[in-house]
């Protein structure tokens, strides 16, 4: 609860700090080569009159507009301007999901989903991004409430099989015995089956993992030992499965392993939409007084960047 507080005492600071620096006249600049991706909106006459505050955001006949090789985000699936964050197609590719249900009358339920995966070609490799988000209830009670954030960076040699990788992990779970866990891991990958319909890789590595919050915030020393498989089925449909195994270096006895797989089937290759079936599996030989075991499944409409 304290590292939440601070968080967010901090997340105020910079947007207090961010509002003195920021006018309507000057834009946020997003785009590599400077160019205006987003203009910010007046903050104080926002709170006097918050539409034509937001009117500001949209570009006008005196401001230059967006490049072409870029996508809005929200636009360009709803049919109409929103203000929203562009991503320029040319940088970044990837992927976002959304998916959810609910039912009301005898029982009432509802469930959210939502993914966001990005990356990018950097000069010496690959960089990604990974979002994901869960929540649902029954009843009116939360049951399950999950946010997985993932970064890491992988260092390519070309006409080599072998590369360098490095993660770095944050998880937060409402219903784990921790305020948040932190992990962070790098090591070796190795590619050693590439044909046209398969890939297959193996990577092993060490790091560390730190619940914050837990009666136990100690930093405990990880191995990592994966596997990743991403298999075309047909022009239309693939597969991706990985699996990692983090034992504690001290005690291979207390570990984690995080596996996920995905089944993608396109829609509409034009526009890019797809569907995903997908299911995670998060397994804690330390829980505490939970069960060791998350399992989410997904059926959900992806989008392609």
């Amino acid at each position: 609860m304290r590292v939440c507080l601070v968080l967010l005492a901090i997340l105020l600071s910079i947007c207090e700090w961010a509002a003195g620096q920021l006018s309507a006249q000057q834009p946020i600049l997003l785009h590599p080569q400077g160019r205006e991706a987003i203009f910010s909106p007046d903050w104080r006459r926002a709170i006097e009159n918050i539409g034509p505050s937001v009117a500001r955001l949209k570009p006008g006949e005196h401001r230059r507009p967006f490049p072409e090789e870029e996508v809005d985000v929200v636009s360009d699936n709803i049919g109409f301007w929103v203000p929203t964050i562009r991503i320029d197609k040319t940088v970044w590719d990837g992927t976002m999901e959304f998916g959810g249900n609910g039912t009301t009358g005898n029982t009432d339920t509802s469930q959210l989903f939502a993914s966001v995966e990005l990356e990018r070609d950097t000069r010496k490799g690959l960089l990604e991004i990974d979002l994901d988000y869960v929540r649902s209830k029954a009843g009116g009670v939360v049951n399950k409430h999950h946010t997985l954030f993932d970064v890491g960076h992988h260092w390519l040699r070309e006409g080599s099989d072998l590369s360098w990788f490095a993660e770095l992990g944050l998880e937060y779970d409402q219903f784990r015995p921790f305020d948040l866990r932190l992990t962070a891991n790098g090591g070796l990958q190795k590619l050693f089956v590439d044909t046209e319909t398969i890939q297959l890789s193996w990577r092993f590595g060490a790091g560390m993992s730190q619940e914050i919050g837990a009666p136990d915030d100690a930093i405990v020393p990880e191995a990592v030992f994966g596997l990743i498989l991403e298999k075309q089925l047909t022009a239309r449909q693939e597969i991706k499965a990985d699996v990692d195994y983090f034992p504690d270096w001290s005690n291979f006895t207390e570990f984690r392993i995080e596996a996920e797989a995905s089944w993608r089937i396109i829609l509409d290759e034009q526009h890019g939409w797809s569907l995903k079936l997908a299911a995670l599996d998060r397994y804690d030989s330390t829980p505490g007084d939970n069960r060791p075991n998350d399992f989410t499944y997904s059926l959900v409409l992806l989008w392609e960047i």
